[in-house]
């Protein structure tokens, strides 16, 4: 039985002009989550990450934090979608559904949605590269070069669309479930799969016990 534990990345740069690095928190996290998993005794054969410096940065803090040597195998077929390259045409063709009331996070989340809903639906055609169907396929395919091998404990470092994707298809989501899956994956959290090299078991999901101390709550944060 092989283990396949899919990590989302730390806080990312919410805001910022440049999303694709961790914010301070996010680089916390991953080195706790670390700390957290050398306490349990874990360990990892393998470690595959996006291309994405967000995934990067999430792995070596992780690693840190483990005090492991494990080397990074990097597929870009891991990397998230272009969040812009949805919003963007969003407010081009469905003006009057696109909100905008001055709370950044909870507009971005509720335009955010809508945006993965129609690009699901083919209605948004793409992020500006990968069509709905693309975008999963090159997922798959990212998560084929992850767990066929002959490792027994598999780290996937990504992010929370294709997170979903992934567990979607397991699990046989529809599109809208799926969706919503995505907006519900945790920074820093992970979800391990049992692998009997036929079959996947979702053994746990969106885990982030790392940050469910007392003083740590204040960290578990979404985007």
């Amino acid at each position: 039985m092989a283990e396949i534990t899919l990590l989302r990345h730390g806080q990312a740069s919410f805001g910022q002009a440049n999303y694709d690095q961790l914010s301070e928190l996010g680089h916390q996290q991953a080195f706790w989550l670390g700390q957290h998993l050398r306490g349990l005794g874990q360990s990892y054969d393998r470690i595959v990450i996006g291309s994405m410096v967000r995934h990067r940065e999430t792995a070596q803090g992780l690693i840190e934090g483990l005090e492991a040597k494990v080397p990074f195998e990097v597929h870009a077929g891991l990397n998230e979608y272009d969040f812009q390259g949805l919003l963007v045409p969003l407010k081009a063709q469905f003006p009057t559904e696109w909100q905008d009331t001055g709370h950044a996070k909870r507009d971005y989340y509720h335009n955010m949605k809508l945006a993965l809903g129609y690009w699901m639906s083919g209605e948004i055609a793409d992020d500006g590269n990968d069509s709905w169907q693309s975008f999963c396929e090159r997922i798959q395919q990212g998560f084929e070069f992850s767990y066929k091998t002959d490792a027994k404990r598999t780290l996937v470092v990504s992010s929370g669309g294709p997170i979903s994707v992934i567990l979607g298809q397991i699990w046989g989501l529809d599109h809208p479930r799926t969706c919503n899956l995505t907006l519900q994956i945790k920074n820093s959290s992970t979800s391990k799969l049992l692998y009997n090299r036929k079959d996947f078991t979702v053994d746990s999901f969106n885990d982030v016990s790392h940050l469910l101390s007392a003083d740590k709550q204040d960290a578990i944060t979404f985007s």
